[in-house]
């Protein structure tokens, strides 16, 4: 997941970063380098799309699917 800060002031948005650390690098030193550290009216940040479970390719969960059985199989082979 990757976040951009973005200025409506300034009309500029950050790179990606992949942190929320990483987003709060980005506001403090754009805050400080062309606000004087002050909050720009207008600032937002960028987040993707909440994950869905929808979004998982169905070759995926094929291929999790019958590894989790692969490892159950094991764990009650094992057991017996």
């Amino acid at each position: 997941m990757s976040y951009q800060y973005r200025c409506e002031q300034c009309r500029t948005t950050s790179p990606p970063v992949l942190t929320r650390s990483g987003l709060v690098e980005e506001q403090d030193k754009h805050r400080r380098l062309f606000h004087g550290g002050h909050i720009p009216d207008g600032e937002m940040v960028i987040q993707p799309e909440p994950f869905h479970y929808t979004d998982i390719p169905r070759g995926q969960w094929i291929i999790g699917s019958l590894m989790v059985l692969t490892l159950i199989v094991a764990a009650l082979y094992r057991i017996s």
